[in-house]
């Protein structure tokens, strides 16, 4: 009883957190909490909390303590969840149906079409909100004499640049797997990377529309040159953004589906980029837009650190079959206590192939008919899995032992239950490499 409590509680405090986040994104942008905030940070800069300490409580604090009390939910919750009825709640089953297929964006549910237009709609309020008190009290800008329509479509331009932050704060969220917040909701890693992509496109096309139109007003007054070398010791640093616009659009040229699915080594190098863009991010936004980010840059690296602990150790492969089609099933060693749900998945790293690739493989195997083994099968398509199978196939020709090849692995990741099940008909699908 008391478990359950602590369940109760935990998803109290987290609906807390997560109600007051979203309140203060909602009324950030309005003239009363700006006065109050600047008053706030006038009080309390000379304390021992000061300055730094109040907005990394009040912006950065909420999303990451709902991440790790979520954490905490989701370690208590296997032992007392119990799947649905079959047939499921009428209302839940609403909200989740696919409302859009399509071959670009694929399947778009109803929940998620409600979530992206309630997005939208924070974003023209908060659009909104600045350019019409910008708009109120036009004040020249000091370096450059500008028309009226020039100063206008100056502010509006940096106006955009606020959208292009808020698309930011949330790009890191869906990519996190040990530590993601979707897990509350029941959504795969390999599900909430599409929001990742939506918030990507969504912040390249604010970045360039924020950093094209300041150099245009630069270039028809003559300043281009003069303000964008300008390294200030307060305001913003106008050559990082520039370097953080180019390091963010060649990210997502080469995560484009054209390029990665053919050349994806360039796209997994290629994003490792995303270090260089936050950190020309912090440069020209200026700490004071650098909290709202934090969240997602520390759970991200937190994340980063755990799964590089759990991967360290290497596996050495207890068998490997070829089969007709050109794929392969590999079997490696699993403990008896190590459980995970049908469709979850690991990723893979073959260090005699690639030091550095990962690459995700559904699990074929059962955690409850196979305790000491777990096995996956990849088909061979891309040079990578090419070159796995050519390891595989040498080594059968050979006659050397497959124990040789060591491999490390990175999961399982999956739903935190079973509640498919509920369901009285299920329909398959199977795709990819494996």
């Amino acid at each position: 009883m008391s478990k359950v409590f602590t369940l109760l509680m935990l998803r109290v405090l987290m609906s807390l957190l997560l109600i007051g986040w979203i309140s203060l994104w909602i009324i950030k942008p309005t003239t009363l909490w700006i006065q109050s905030w600047r008053q706030a940070e006038d009080t309390i800069k000379h304390t021992f909390f000061g300055y730094y300490g109040l907005n990394l409580a009040v912006f950065s604090f909420p999303p990451i303590a709902l991440s790790m009390i979520g954490l905490i939910y989701l370690s208590l919750l296997p032992q007392y969840h119990r799947p649905a009825s079959r047939g499921g709640k009428r209302g839940n089953v609403t909200v989740s149906r696919p409302a859009i297929i399509n071959s670009f964006i694929g399947i778009v549910s109803c929940f998620e079409i409600i979530a992206v237009l309630l997005f939208l709609l924070f974003l023209a309020w908060t659009f909104y909100a600045r350019v019409t008190n910008d708009l109120k009290k036009l004040m020249p800008v000091k370096t450059m004499n500008l028309e009226l329509w020039q100063l206008k479509y100056f502010r509006v331009a940096t106006r955009f640049g606020l959208l292009a932050e808020a698309c930011l704060s949330l790009l890191l969220f869906p990519v996190l797997r040990g530590l993601s917040m979707f897990r509350l909701l029941n959504i795969q890693f390999a599900a909430s990377v599409r929001y990742h992509v939506w918030l990507g496109t969504g912040l390249i096309f604010f970045a360039l529309v924020h950093g094209g139109s300041t150099l245009f007003i630069w270039t028809i007054t003559h300043h281009i040159e003069e303000e964008i070398w300008k390294w200030q010791r307060t305001g913003r640093v106008y050559i990082a953004g520039v370097i953080s616009l180019v390091t963010g659009l060649l990210m997502w040229i080469t995560s484009l589906p054209q390029i990665r699915r053919k050349k994806f080594e360039v796209f997994y190098y290629t994003h490792h980029l995303y270090i260089l863009f936050l950190v020309s991010f912090l440069f020209h936004a200026g700490d004071r837009h650098f909290y709202w980010i934090v969240p997602g840059v520390f759970l991200f690296g937190l994340d980063k650190i755990l799964r590089i602990v759990q991967s360290r150790s290497e596996s050495r492969l207890l068998s490997a079959r070829l089969l007709s089609c050109k794929a392969i099933e590999l079997v490696l060693p699993k403990d008896p206590r190590l459980h995970y749900t049908p469709s979850s998945f690991i990723f893979v790293n073959i260090p005699m192939v690639s030091y550095f690739q990962w690459h995700p493989f559904s699990i074929t195997s059962s955690s409850i008919v196979d305790k000491h083994t777990l096995s996956f099968m990849m088909k061979c398509e891309g040079k990578w899995t090419n070159s796995v199978y050519k390891k595989v196939e040498e080594a059968a020709i050979s006659d050397k032992k497959i124990e040789n090849m060591t491999v490390r692995v990175e999961g399982p990741y999956g739903l935190p239950s079973d509640d498919f099940i509920r369901y009285d008909t299920l329909f398959l699908v199977a795709g990819g490499i494996g």
